[in-house]
């Protein structure tokens, strides 16, 4: 069979997929190595017979509803690509805007960072990107996550990161930090078992945070004080349903300049403040 040909029926069995043309051909490119370019000038090209089973299986797979970054096993995320597993949630753009947030707002002679949860070390790996002159400490209580950030890290040669395991704050090499940021679980358990997507792919502990959905949220604001410098920042991604829980917490915990951020859908995504000491 012909690229063009496998190309046309793979997007005629994606039919529960948004993306059916992209998906088959993300799937024929990561299966024969080639890049876009290499797709469109060999899609007279005869698959052999081995590639052919190959695509077979994956195609059934994301014809099940499995991610197609799992499949392939990456994600583009900022300015670089991620390898990713099913260990670790998938990078949202939305996730980015942390990133700008601290652009826009966060002096830049700040030295350390923490990044709570970091799974693939999607955010950390960004804001290293852009603040070279910045520590970046990663944490998670996944080691399979752990593994795969410190992988991303060395395959974009990020110095200026380490990754450690720690359970929120439970073991952090750094007392004080300039900025923590943290994407955590927010989902409650009846959100995800309303859900009707396909995160029944994705780590259930980095999606669910309890009965609530605000229990991890709530954790990590009252005890950053503990971890922030004076002036320092805390940025977390959130539902846009909690954005009103989520301040308050914020005011009741010592922070000012309190702001919520939409996503590109319009919705509050992003929260953050700035630590001060009472008195």
């Amino acid at each position: 069979m012909k690229v063009f040909k496998w190309i046309f029926n793979a997007k005629k069995k994606l039919v529960n997929s948004s993306t059916p043309q992209l998906d088959a051909e993300l799937l024929i490119c990561y299966v024969l190595k080639y890049s876009k370019k290499e797709l469109f000038l060999n899609s007279m090209r005869i698959i052999k017979f081995n590639n052919l089973l190959v695509l077979r299986y994956l195609l059934n797979r994301r014809i099940l509803g499995e991610p197609i970054e799992y499949i392939i096993n990456k994600k583009d995320f900022w300015s670089f690509s991620l390898f990713i597993s099913s260990s670790v949630l998938i990078p949202r753009p939305d996730t980015e805007i942390i990133v700008e947030q601290i652009l826009l707002k966060v002096s830049l002679n700040f030295k350390l960072v923490l990044d709570l949860g970091t799974g693939s070390g999607a955010i950390a790996l960004a804001i290293a990107t852009e603040f070279p002159q910045c520590k970046v400490i990663g944490t998670d209580n996944n080691l399979n996550a752990l593994s795969i950030a410190r992988y991303n890290a060395k395959q974009l040669n990020k110095k200026n990161t380490i990754f450690v395991y720690s359970d929120w704050f439970s073991h952090l090499p750094c007392k004080k930090f300039h900025v923590i940021v943290c994407n955590p679980p927010y989902l409650s358990e009846q959100d995800f078992n309303n859900s009707f997507t396909n995160l029944i792919f994705e780590p259930y502990n980095a999606l669910v945070s309890g009965k609530t959905g605000i229990e991890c949220i709530q954790y990590i604001i009252e005890n950053s004080c503990f971890y922030l410098i004076d002036g320092g920042w805390l940025y977390i991604e959130h539902c846009y349903k909690q954005t009103n829980i989520v301040q308050r917490i914020f005011k009741n915990n010592f922070f000012i300049k309190i702001s919520s951020i939409k996503d590109y859908s319009n919705c509050n995504r992003v929260t953050y403040g700035c630590f001060k000491k009472k008195g």
